[in-house]
């Protein structure tokens, strides 16, 4: 079974605090504990399109973004 986006952002949330160390006051903390909340609890964004990183995942969206 899928986990929900809400799921992935606070398994993520998580392992930054718990695995990493990550203090919860931090600034990028807050920032994604409130894409948590504005996260709708039921969705699911398909996992079909993969990039090895993100420099590869950016440099895709600029080039659909010139292309459009």
């Amino acid at each position: 079974m899928r986990v929900t986006d809400r799921e992935f952002l606070c398994w993520m949330h998580d392992r930054l605090t718990e695995v990493h160390g990550e203090r919860p006051l931090m600034d990028y903390m807050h920032m994604l504990r409130a894409l948590i909340r504005a996260t709708p609890p039921g969705r699911r964004t398909p996992a079909t399109f993969t990039c090895n990183s993100l420099p590869e995942l950016l440099r895709q969206e600029e080039k659909e973004t010139n292309d459009e």
